[in-house]
């Protein structure tokens, strides 16, 4: 079947274009190279324009050039270990660009195209391979355990399995003794407390000053307390301290 390698009829966001013409033979692809590893075959190809490509079939060196050093040198092909364009590359050891390969100076991967070039550019990497395989090994364990218990849960929801329990045989307990209860000791009846008459302290005394300014204290009260005649009038002082008052100034009532 032929390949056709011209524009899409349909736009980035999937509207449909209009035909302005119909296909043509330039635009016609040619299948790809899937360069492998063995004796070198290589075949020349003419293009449009009188143009040329090489395409290699089978390769079994390299030219590896290290970017520090500025040096290349011709490396023989040992192994493909991995291709990330395509799987099914990897397991036929097919090398295209950026394919990691190993050489006889250590791994390294692919910059150029085979299929159009004719020959292999590599640069070397420190990439640990065994690393990245025992990732990918442990990947496909992961994925093929879970695809396991979904198999095994699909079945077990389908076909029950009907299972008679035994009955369990409980040890024999001792039975509890209880031990016997002591008698509470009677408990006297409570002997009233003595009434006491209140102290003399509780009952503020009063003392009048020159300037007619009161004084008062007692055991009740947290702090001594003046207060004047104004007040006394305005009725902000207790009752009993009123009554002190008109017995030292000799006063019958505050109104």
């Amino acid at each position: 079947m032929a390949r056709w390698q011209g524009l899409s009829r349909r736009t980035k966001s999937g509207s449909r274009l209009k035909k302005h013409h119909e296909k043509r033979k330039a635009e016609l692809g040619r299948p790809e190279a899937q360069t492998i590893i063995g004796e070198p075959r290589v075949k020349k190809i003419r293009t449009r324009g009188g143009n040329e490509k090489f395409r290699a079939y089978r390769l079994d060196y390299c030219n590896l050039s290290d970017p520090n050093t500025g040096k290349s040198e011709k490396v023989r092909i040992l192994d493909v270990e991995s291709n990330p364009s395509n799987k099914e590359y990897t397991r036929r050891k097919v090398m295209t660009k950026g394919a990691l390969i190993r050489t006889e100076k250590g791994y390294a991967i692919i910059t150029n195209r085979p299929g159009q070039e004719g020959f292999i550019s590599a640069i070397p990497t420190q990439i640990d391979v065994d690393a990245t395989q025992q990732r990918t090994i442990s990947a496909k364990k992961k994925k093929r355990q879970t695809l396991q218990r979904k198999r095994v849960g699909s079945t077990s929801g389908t076909q029950k399995k009907t299972t008679t329990k035994k009955p369990e045989l409980k040890p024999a307990t001792k039975p509890k003794v209880e031990a016997p209860k002591k008698e509470a000791p009677a408990k006297k009846p409570a002997t009233p407390k003595p009434k006491t008459e209140a102290a003399a302290d509780e009952v503020p005394t009063v003392t009048v000053d020159k300037e007619i300014v009161v004084a008062y204290k007692g055991k009740n009260y947290k702090f001594d307390k003046k207060i004047t005649i104004k007040d006394l009038k305005e009725k902000k002082a207790p009752k009993i301290v009123k009554d002190k008052v008109a017995e030292a100034r000799e006063f019958k009532s505050w109104s």
